[in-house]
């Protein structure tokens, strides 16, 4: 009987002195369970964004070539100012009418292409072309359609029309061209 409740005292001193000893802790350990609860919600946010990332990169490499190839045309990565205007006369003459005269300027500000965000990602440079061509009105209706339909961003600001002769106009047309800077991926 002495050795059971010399082992039951033992016991209940135990009990006693491990619940005021661990008692300090318990606030610990609530503290350390949010960090692992804030923790484990980190790493499922990192597995939502890796995931997000595989799936837009197998969506950028699903583009094809031919597609990546008329983004470039539409908006090249260099100014390329005479290949456009050799493009220009080409569609004028295939046209029926004749480029008499075509100015160009860059413009110094940059515009942000649309969806870009204002830290300037994916600028665009611009190229104001002046331009005067003479001939029918309905060779020139047939380039401006052939204009809108070419893969070439282009934004035509105004168009002056100037009779000549019969059946024979002066047009002033005043249009934007843009290109990316060469620092922007799209290659």
């Amino acid at each position: 009987m002495f050795k059971t409740l010399i082992s039951l005292f033992l016991i209940a001193g135990a009990a006693v002195i491990f619940f005021t000893e661990s008692k300090n802790y318990f606030p610990e350990i609530k503290v350390l369970r949010k960090q692992v609860s804030s923790y484990n919600e980190t790493i499922n946010t990192a597995k939502k964004v890796r995931s997000s990332i595989d799936k837009t990169l197998g969506e950028y490499n699903a583009i094809s070539q031919e597609n990546v190839d008329r983004i470039n045309k539409m908006v090249p990565s260099g100014a390329e100012s005479m290949k456009l205007v050799i493009q220009i006369d080409d569609m004028m003459r295939k046209n029926g009418l004749t480029l008499t005269s075509i100015d160009s300027k860059d413009t110094v500000d940059k515009k942000l292409a649309p969806g870009a965000s204002k830290n300037g990602s994916l600028s665009a440079e611009s190229l104001v072309l002046s331009m005067r061509a003479q001939g029918p009105y309905e060779s020139f209706h047939s380039f401006v359609e052939k204009l809108e339909k070419s893969l070439r961003l282009m934004d035509v600001n105004s168009v002056k029309i100037s009779h000549v002769g019969q059946d024979d106009y002066l047009f002033s047309i005043e249009a934007v061209s843009y290109w990316r800077k060469t620092g922007d991926k799209t290659q």
